[in-house]
């Protein structure tokens, strides 16, 4: 007798066991993406509280940035063979090259943004590019737009229409527009990783985002080198930029990548993307508390209908 009431009592012990680890990773995940999102958050009052010029910002926050992230591919390399291998043929890969590309005219326009705009219109108007993804995943991976894309499309431009009303006034619409500039290379770096991911293995397309955000991160400094050589950072707040800037390069870039490639492998799609859209919500927030800047009501109610285009669409996607 004993021994059936042993063998579904053990079942039944080792399921909730599974069941309990489980929900520990996906809290874990969950952790992980709010701090890579709060991370992430903080670039905007990081580049208005460094005091160099916009390019030289962007360009030494890439420099760190690109620091910490090869220490981590040296990390991840250890022990593996064919790792220099499948890196070397990503660096042979043209579209690996365009998402590079696409990164680094994401980080170097958000910058030159969130110097001419509010850090709130920077931020928001960047988050349009999921709808940019979604819009040409049709075209270029075979993926049908659903009702909800275009509805979500149709939000952004509205969004769009309420930031740019907002900032008229204001000398900022150079700014609103280097932001929409950033959103197509935030867009630019999943979809063609995406496209190219089709065509690899799965250990080269794991290992392919790191090598392209590195490979951006190194495009991005040598934009910028003429400027960082030109002005570099000097006069008695030298120091303190270079703090601020190593910061942005470490904290705001590099270890928030790591958190999200971890937390993903945690959490459902769904998940993941929606905690991350705490991004756009905390970034004016932080520039606010440590400047005292705040966007038009008109342009904060655009950040919000755009905030929540990004929501629905992925709530659609998923259910779909």
């Amino acid at each position: 007798m004993s021994d059936a009431h042993d063998g579904p009592a053990g079942r039944g012990s080792g399921a909730d066991d599974a069941a309990s680890r489980d929900a520990g990773a996906r809290r874990t995940g969950a952790l992980l993406v709010i701090a890579a999102a709060a991370l992430w958050s903080t670039g905007g009052v990081g580049v208005k509280v460094a005091d160099a010029a916009p390019l030289v910002v962007a360009g030494l926050r890439s420099v760190f940035a690109l620091a910490f992230m090869l220490v981590v591919m040296t990390v991840q390399l250890r022990g593996q063979p064919r790792a220099l291998a499948v890196i070397a043929a990503l660096l042979r890969r043209p579209l690996v090259w365009g998402a590079a590309a696409s990164y680094a005219l994401m980080v170097v326009m958000f910058v030159l943004a969130a110097r001419r705009t509010t850090a709130a219109n920077a931020i928001f108007i960047q988050y349009t590019a999921p709808i940019y993804v979604a819009l040409l995943s049709g075209p270029l991976l075979g993926e049908k737009p659903a009702r909800s894309d275009l509805f979500a499309t149709g939000a952004c431009v509205v969004g769009m229409a309420l930031t740019f009303g907002g900032e008229l006034g204001g000398g900022r619409a150079a700014g609103n527009l280097l932001a929409v500039l950033s959103s197509f290379g935030f867009a630019g770096l999943p979809l063609l990783l995406r496209v190219d991911q089709k065509r690899l293995d799965p250990e080269t397309a794991a290992r392919a985002p790191l090598v392209a955000m590195s490979l951006g991160n190194a495009l991005a400094a040598a934009v910028a080198l003429p400027a960082m050589i030109a002005e570099p950072p000097s006069g008695p707040a030298a120091g303190r930029t270079l703090v601020v800037l190593i910061l942005l390069g470490t904290l705001q870039i590099g270890l928030p990548y790591v958190f999200y490639g971890v937390a993903v492998r945690r959490l459902r799609a769904l998940e993941s993307s929606l905690l991350a859209t705490i991004e756009p919500v905390l970034s004016p927030i932080w520039v606010l508390l440590a400047t005292g800047e705040q966007p038009s009501a008109m342009a904060a109610a655009g950040g919000a209908v755009i905030v929540a285009a990004v929501v629905l669409q992925t709530i659609g996607k998923r259910r779909r």
